[in-house]
Order: structure tokens, then C-alpha cells, then sequence
């Protein structure tokens, strides 16, 4: 498939927060069908790639197109899992309210139609979790919260699913399913997962995104020196000088 034909194109895309650039000359293309894990240090860049890609943040350089339209124009038709989600845990919501949540731009008149009910109800079956659509989502497991924001996701039928360390709170050793649950969606659509877990990447990818202020496409499995590469302590300590310089605080740098 050619680019012009890509789920996601990046090109030429630079960001700043401040002065420093969070993100440099970045370009690559994911097509349709494909399972991209994104990985990188802590500030090299992962997160904020992802919200370009979502169209939260806008890139100071380079042209952005998401499914073939800028960003915010594709949304409907990307499914978008948080590591977590913040209420009250005393607050008397269920797992299937969670998931009707992903049906709120079709909200009408304070209430869902039948029609949303029905999505709601597929997209937990589709995540094996139909049996707990009624307990209280504060009561639910670690990786079942997470394929419960995963069923959220879903009730939009998607054509691209971004994932943002959908692992990171949750132990992998009794939550199998839940990589089972990851595995059969890359079947059926392309995916994006930002990740630390390189199990999680053996299983799940098909390539990966290193990002590290650039980026760089590998494919799997990846060379030990190349994972040296992407989590070298110098690349962090160069950060965070450059951080320190842009700030004026120049007792890391190694000029006059």
C-alpha cells in the first residue's frame, strides 16, 4: 500500500513545548492492517506522538494526516484506550456504563437509543467481558478495566485503535487474557500501542516505532544493541541538557 494510502503519515512533523524540540523530522507510515508498538524513554516523545495523532496537539512543523485527513477530521473513526480513567470509586457506575460512554456523540435527548445498547453490548462480548456488564467498574479488575476502556473504544467501530500503555497498572501474570484480547484485534484492525513491555511487544507488534525526539521503524525482533540505542542513559542525559540550556541554566553544558 502506498503512503498516500496510509492509516497514519507523518511528514516532516517537529513539536516544542518550550524551546527545546520534543519531536524532530519525524516521518514514517502506518498502513491499513497493521500492529505498531511505540516505544522510547520516559520524554522521548511517545505521548506526545500520540496526541498529534489524535489531534489534541498541533505540530509546529510537517503535515499530519490521520486515515487520509488532518487529525481532528478522522476522529470518529479512531478508537483512543487511556492507561487508566479517574472517577470516584464510590460513584455507582458499571462496567457497561463505562463502555456506553463511547457512544456519547450520539447521545440524544439525555439518552442513549437502542442502537447504542446493542454496540455497547457487542463491544464487551468482543472483549470477552459480557458476564461483569453489570458490576461496578471500581470492582473490577486491573485488566478487565482495561478491556472494558477497550470495549469503549470499540462501540465506534473503528478503523484505528491507539492504545497508551494499556498495561502499565495492571499484572500481566493473571491477566493473560487481556494480551489474548490485544492479539485478536490486531486481526481485525490496525493498531498503535504505546508500550514499556517487551512480552507485550513480541505478542502484539508486528514492527515498532522507536521514539526518541526522532523516530525510527524497526522490525522484530529487535537486536539488543538497538534496545541499548532507544533507552541509553546518554540520550536521556542529553535532554536534559538540552532542557537546562533552553531554560538558561547552563551548569550541564560544556561551554564557557
Amino acid at each position: 500500500m502506498s503512503d498516500s494510502a496510509a492509516m497514519v503519515r507523518f511528514e516532516g512533523v517537529s513539536h516544542r513545548y518550550t524551546k527545546p524540540l520534543v519531536l524532530e523530522d519525524v516521518t514514517f507510515a502506518i498502513e491499513r492492517g497493521d500492529s505498531v508498538c511505540v516505544i522510547g524513554p520516559n520524554g522521548g516523545g511517545k505521548s506526545t506522538l500520540l496526541k498529534l495523532m489524535l489531534g489534541v496537539l498541533e505540530p509546529a512543523e510537517g503535515t499530519i494526516h490521520m486515515l487520509g485527513r488532518p487529525p481532528r477530521d478522522a476522529r470518529k473513526r479512531i478508537g483512543y484506550v487511556p492507561q487508566s480513567i479517574h472517577f470516584d470509586p464510590l460513584f455507582p457506575v458499571s462496567a457497561f456504563d463505562i463502555v456506553l460512554m463511547g457512544r456519547l456523540d450520539r447521545l440524544r435527548l439525555g439518552r442513549f437509543s437502542r442502537e447504542c445498547r446493542q454496540a455497547a453490548s457487542r463491544a464487551l462480548e468482543r472483549v470477552d467481558l459480557a458476564a461483569v456488564a453489570h458490576k461496578p467498574f471500581a470492582a473490577l479488575s486491573g485488566g478487565q478495566k482495561q478491556r472494558v476502556l477497550i470495549a469503549r473504544a470499540l462501540t465506534g467501530d473503528p478503523e484505528l485503535l491507539l492504545l497508551d500503555e494499556p498495561t502499565a497498572n495492571i499484572d500481566l501474570s493473571i491477566e493473560e487474557r487481556f494480551l489474548d484480547t490485544l492479539e485478536a484485534l490486531r486481526e481485525s484492525m490496525t493498531v498503535v500501542l504505546v508500550t514499556h513491555d517487551l512480552d507485550v511487544i513480541s505478542r502484539v507488534g508486528a514492527s515498532v516505532l522507536c521514539v526518541n525526539h526522532r523516530v525510527h521503524r524497526h522490525s522484530l525482533p529487535l537486536a539488543a544493541e538497538t534496545i541499548r540505542e532507544i533507552y541509553s542513559g546518554a540520550h536521556r542525559i542529553e535532554h536534559d541538557r538540552r532542557v537546562r540550556h533552553a531554560s538558561g541554566d547552563h551548569s550541564a553544558c560544556d561551554h564557557d
